[in-house]
C-alpha cells in the first residue's frame, strides 16, 4: 500500500478512489460517492476529508477532481484547461478571450486567469492557485469552436478566426494594437471564415469595426460585400475606438463608424 500512496487513507477512501480510477472517472460527484459507499452522510464526510488531504480538488459544490493515487500530496498540478473543461461538465463552453489571445500568439502577455465562456455559469474560482473566470454569453455567440486533446480530455477552445472576432469585441492592449494584430494575422487565417464569423456576430458595432479593419489590412471590397450588408441600412453610427467614449470625429459612411481616435 505504501508504494501506491494509500497508507494514510481508510479502506473506504481507498475503495472509492480506486473504484473511480478503475472506471476512468476524472471527477467524483456526491451522487457517485453515495452510489459507491451506500450512504449519503458517509459519502459527504469522505469527500470533505479527501479534499482536506489533497486527494480531491473541489471544482464546485458536490464536484471533485481526483488527484491520482500515485501522486505525492500537494505536488500534483492538473492542466488548467482540463480543470476548466471538467468544471463546466455538460455546459456548452469554450476557453477564450485572454487565454486564447496568448494561445494563438496575438499577445506575449501571460493571462492572469483562464477564461471560460459558456451559456450558464458566471463567476470566479481559485483552484490550486489558478484563477478561473466563467463568463456567461448568449448561445448565439457559441460558434467557431474547435476541440484539442489534453491528457485524454477533449477541450473546447475558440479557433483562430473566432478568437480574432473576440479580440475585436474585447480588445487587449491599445485599440491600435488590434489593427496591428489583424494586419499581421491576415496571411495565416481563413479570410472567408473570419468574415463569416463577423457576419454571424450579434453586435453590429463589432461587424463594423471588423470590416473597416479588414479594409485597412488590404482585404478586397469584393470579399467585404456581405459583411458590409450585415451592418444594416439604418443610419446608426458606432464609435470606431471603443476605448474612447467621445463621438467626435470624422464619419465613415461606408461602415457607419465615427473615427473617434
Amino acid at each position: 500500500m505504501d508504494k501506491e500512496g494509500y497508507s494514510e487513507l481508510s479502506k473506504d477512501a481507498v475503495y472509492l478512489l480506486s473504484r473511480a480510477e478503475f472506471e476512468k472517472q476524472k471527477v467524483i460527484t456526491t451522487e457517485y460517492a453515495v452510489k459507491i459507499l451506500g450512504n449519503y452522510r458517509k459519502a459527504t464526510s469522505m469527500l470533505d476529508k479527501l479534499s482536506k488531504r489533497n486527494r480531491l480538488i473541489q471544482l464546485s459544490r458536490g464536484q471533485y477532481l481526483i488527484v491520482p493515487l500515485k501522486a505525492p500530496n500537494q505536488r500534483w498540478m492538473p492542466n488548467e484547461y482540463v480543470v476548466a473543461s471538467l468544471w463546466m461538465d455538460e455546459i456548452p463552453y469554450y476557453i477564450g478571450y485572454t487565454s486564447m489571445y496568448s494561445y494563438w500568439g496575438f499577445t506575449d502577455q501571460i493571462p492572469q486567469s483562464v477564461t471560460i465562456l459558456n451559456t450558464i455559469k458566471e463567476g470566479k474560482r481559485n483552484i490550486k492557485n489558478i484563477k478561473y473566470m466563467a463568463v456567461k454569453i448568449s448561445p448565439r455567440k457559441m460558434y467557431g469552436i474547435k476541440k484539442i486533446r489534453i491528457d485524454g480530455q477533449d477541450i473546447s477552445i475558440s479557433d483562430k478566426e473566432r478568437t480574432l472576432v473576440d479580440f475585436i469585441f474585447r480588445p487587449m492592449g491599445s485599440w491600435e494594437n488590434v489593427q496591428s494584430v489583424i494586419s499581421k494575422q491576415i496571411s495565416s487565417i481563413n479570410i472567408q471564415k473570419f468574415i463569416s464569423y463577423l457576419v454571424k456576430y450579434p453586435a453590429a458595432a463589432v461587424r463594423k469595426r471588423g470590416g473597416l479593419m479588414l479594409e485597412k489590412a488590404g482585404v478586397s471590397q469584393t470579399d467585404l460585400v456581405k459583411l458590409k450588408k450585415s451592418t444594416g441600412g439604418k443610419n446608426t453610427y458606432s464609435n470606431f475606438n471603443p476605448f474612447i467614449k467621445s463621438r467626435k470625429g470624422k464619419v465613415n459612411q461606408e461602415w457607419k463608424l465615427i473615427i473617434n481616435g
